[in-house]
Parts: structure tokens; sequence; C-alpha cells
């Protein structure tokens, strides 16, 4: 095609950077050899992208004259086609098949950046439950619990809706640990942890406070409807089978439990230390008890 004549080819060397996001960019790179990565960042990530011979680089930015949002590096010893912007629109306006596959191009880069946005969106999402959830036991974690519960309160208080919380400990974990394993310890957590889950209603929320320590929230419940449901969770608790990752029975575990009441308008940690020395109050006075 006689517009392409004039055009120069330009020989690249691995690494070498042909567009850097911000840059302004009045060309279209036509691939006659090697690959190119495309890259969202400066940094060596993974590229979201690479390109192969025959393929173009740099139409997006020259249709709409914004800086480039990307950076473009030569992956392997390369060789482009440099068409300028006016030989560009040239032949777009001269042929109706390059018009066509550009067209498809551009429908090509659209689809990949959808695709791209679903799979940021999905790794957002699973390191935003990673970030609140407890690998072990699948509980919200100490940092959803700071970040949740002082709207709960709020949100209880401005209903005038009761609101209790229960602290809750392993009995003698350690000498659990120590007798039979952290493994066999772990079982013991996470057979405890879902044990409270399957207990309580799906309105309440249960965290992993730190170590063998478990925190619940009841909304809408008072003390004493709390108190009943704690003897029911202590004793189903004590009740509960554990077995080994081989199906063999571990021995049984016991907790002491704290209770508390939101009072007024309490702040999480009055509310936290109340369930966490009612809880104490229950170890001293024998464990695998309820106090408030």
């Amino acid at each position: 095609m006689p517009l392409l004549t004039d055009c120069a080819a330009r020989n690249m060397a691995k690494d070498e950077m042909l567009i850097k996001s911000g840059d302004t960019n009045n060309n279209v790179y036509l691939i006659l050899s090697g690959s190119f990565n495309v890259h969202l960042t400066a940094d060596n990530s993974d590229p979201v992208t690479i390109l192969k011979p025959g393929q173009s680089i740099g139409e997006i930015a020259v249709i709409d004259h914004q800086p480039a949002s990307a950076y473009v590096s030569a992956a392997e010893d390369s060789r482009i086609l440099i068409i300028d912007e006016e030989v560009m629109w040239s032949l777009i306006g001269s042929s109706h098949a390059i018009a066509n596959n550009l067209l498809v191009v551009l429908s090509q880069r659209l689809r990949h950046g959808n695709s791209v946005i679903n799979k940021i969106k999905g790794l957002l999402i699973e390191y935003e439950h990673n970030a609140t959830v407890d690998a072990l036991t699948s509980l919200y974690n100490r940092r959803w619990l700071d970040n949740t519960m002082i709207r709960v309160m709020h949100r209880c208080y401005k209903n005038h809706e009761a609101l209790s919380v229960m602290m809750i400990d392993i009995d003698r974990f350690k000498d659990y640990n120590d007798n039979y394993g952290h493994l066999s310890g772990d079982i013991a957590l996470r057979t405890v942890s879902q044990t409270i889950k399957q207990y309580l209603r799906p309105v309440d929320m249960v965290t992993r406070y730190g170590g063998e320590e478990l925190f619940a929230l009841l909304p809408r419940l008072d003390i004493d409807a709390t108190l009943t449901i704690a003897e029911r969770l202590r004793e189903a608790i004590k009740e509960t089978e554990i077995a080994n990752e081989k199906g063999q029975p571990l021995p049984h575990v016991t907790v002491s439990i704290g209770v508390a009441e939101m009072i007024d308008h309490d702040d999480p940690h009055k509310l936290i230390e109340a369930a966490d020395k009612a809880m104490y109050e229950a170890k001293h006075s024998g464990r695998d008890k309820v106090c408030s």
C-alpha cells in the first residue's frame, strides 16, 4: 500500500520501553516481529497482555488524543513499523477493510479491558475477605470487629434495641496443645468455632478475638436471654465430638463464657472489658461456666 512505503521501521532491544503511561503518543506501531509486554505499572509486575506480530500498539491514544494509560516494552528483540497519525487516518479513509480491522482491534481491546477489570474486582473481593476473616476458623477476625462493633452498637442504641456480647475462652487450651499437638489444637478451635456459629442466630456475629478467645455480638438480645443461650452453648461445646484428620477421636473441650450487655451508649472497649472480666470470673470459679 503506497501510504505505508514512507513509514519507518524500528528495531527494539529486549526490555526497551516503547510507550510510558502518561506520554503523549501520535503514532500507531505495527509489530513486524518479536513481541511486546503491556503493563499497568512501571514495575516488573506480570503483563496484562502480550502483543504479537500483526498486532498494533497505540491506536487508542491516537484516536482519543489522551495520554497513554499503560507501559509497553519489548518482551524480546523486536521490529515495528511506525505509522504516524496522519497516515493512519488516510489509511482508514481510503480502505474499508482497514477501518473494519481497526474496529475489530478496538473491540478486542475493550473486551480484554473488561476481562482485566473483572479479574481485578475478583482479587479485591478476595483480598477484602482475607483481610477480615480468620484463615483457621473462618470466623471474622479482630480487625473486622474493630471496624464493625462501633457501628453495631450505634445502630442498636439509635433503635432502642438491646445488645449483648459473649467472650468465650477454651479452657486449658495450652495444655491441650502441649498434650495433643498444635494441629489437634487447631482442629479443636475450628470445631468450637463451628459449633458456636451453628447455635447462634444468622444475625449474630462471631469473631476470633485472639488465640483461643472468641467473641460474639448478639443484637436485640438482653443479658437474660443471652445468659440462657450461653448456657446452652457451653453445654453443646462440652458434648461436641472432636476428631483429628484421620477421624480418630480427640478429647472434648470445655469453655468459660463471660456475658455483658451494652448500657446506654458504652464504647466498645468498655463492653469488651466487661465481657472479658465476666469470662475470667468463670475461669476462677472452676471453668466450664457462664458468668455475667
